[in-house]
C-alpha cells in the first residue's frame, strides 16, 4: 500500500461518512428498504433506533461507522489491490481518526 492508495482509502471513507451523514441518501434507501415516507435525516434515524436498536448503533454513530467502513477499505485493499494482510488493522485504526479531524475542521453536525 503506498502514500496514494492510503489517502485515497481515507476519502473515501470520509466521502461515504459524508454520503450518509450529510445527503439524503439514508432518507432514500430507507423509503426502499423499509418502505416507510422518512422526509428527514431524524426521521430516519429514530425509526432504525427503535426498530433496530443494534443496527442503529452502527448507522447513527459517525466514529462507529468510520471504524467499519474503514475495516471494510482495507479488506476491498486486500483482495482487489494485493495489500499486505495488516492493511486492514492499519485502516481500521488510522481512518476513523482521519475522519474525525476532517468531521472538526468542516463542522459537520
Amino acid at each position: 500500500m503506498n502514500v496514494i492508495d492510503f489517502f485515497c482509502g481515507a476519502l473515501a471513507v470520509c466521502s461515504t461518512l459524508l454520503l450518509w451523514f450529510v445527503s439524503p441518501l439514508k432518507i432514500t434507501l430507507g423509503k426502499i428498504f423499509f418502505k416507510q415516507n422518512f422526509i428527514t435525516l431524524d426521521q430516519f434515524d429514530t425509526f432504525v433506533i427503535i426498530k433496530y436498536p443494534l443496527l442503529s448503533k452502527l448507522l447513527s454513530c459517525w466514529i462507529c461507522l468510520s471504524f467499519w467502513l474503514s475495516l471494510a477499505v482495507g479488506v476491498i485493499f486486500v483482495l482487489f489491490f494485493n495489500a499486505s494482510i495488516i492493511t486492514p488493522l492499519i485502516t481500521f485504526f488510522v481512518y476513523p481518526s482521519i475522519c474525525f479531524v476532517f468531521k472538526q475542521l468542516t463542522r459537520i453536525n
